[in-house]
């Protein structure tokens, strides 16, 4: 069974995080609960709140500045899309990955994600080409926190042409938010993090060889594999 994260932060070092979250995020939604849902997932994401602690109802809501209600709906939402789970004594924690679920995430993703690729080069446009460049560029210069999910999570978006095939982006992303925090702490605690350029990528795309980007896309994909599963303590 995967173990809780080390983080290295006290209580109050995660509290003030999650309210530098919360002040990014202070204006322009439509409900209370779409806010405590989107400041709590970036936290998780984000490495703030590592996998296996605890969510206590009042300490979100006294450090977001909020009530409980929105917050227990929150916690709810993210129960569905496997970020959370709850205990009957212990309540809301952050749902660690056992290492047989991340193996067997990857193992998905590389269906998916390729049979995407394939799908997407064969529809490919010199505009896609010239944004993905754009996103690239950006995704390779960001590496930390929240920042670096989002950015990852558009450059694939784009690459998969996730507007013309919404339901296969959807189980796509699904797949890559129950991963993106341990990709993150991977990529804080190992230089080989580094090493994938989105912008190789998008260059292997732009000449339309498929079966290059294929090769590409499913060594990046093992690659990371390997760097979570050693996380997770896989030799």
């Amino acid at each position: 069974m995967a173990t809780s994260a080390d983080s290295g932060s006290s209580p109050q070092e995660r509290a003030d995080a999650l309210q530098q979250i919360a002040r990014r995020h202070g204006a322009g939604y439509r409900s209370v609960g779409e806010m405590a849902y989107d400041i709590i997932r970036e936290g998780i994401l984000d490495g703030t709140l590592p996998p296996g602690t605890k969510l206590r109802q009042e300490t979100l809501a006294d450090t977001i500045g909020i009530s409980r209600l929105p917050i227990r709906s929150a916690l709810i939402q993210l129960e569905a899309d496997g970020l959370v789970e709850f205990h009957a004594r212990r309540g809301a924690m952050v749902r660690a990955l056992t290492v047989q679920e991340a193996t067997e995430v990857y193992h998905l993703r590389s269906v998916l994600e390729r049979e995407a690729l394939r799908l997407a080069m064969a529809e490919m446009t010199p505009e896609r080409i010239a944004r993905l460049r754009e996103l690239a560029a950006e995704a390779d210069a960001t590496s930390e926190g929240g920042a670096f999910v989002e950015a990852r999570s558009e450059f694939y978006a784009t690459l998969y042409d996730s507007a013309a095939r919404p339901l296969q982006w959807e189980l796509i992303e699904q797949l890559r938010l129950k991963l993106g925090r341990y990709v993150l702490g991977w990529r804080m605690v190992s230089t080989e993090g580094h090493r994938h350029s989105h912008e190789e990528l998008v260059e292997v795309v732009a000449t339309g060889d498929a079966e290059k980007a294929d090769a590409v896309l499913a060594h990046h994909l093992d690659h990371v594999r390997d760097g979570v599963l050693a996380l997770l303590g896989v030799e």
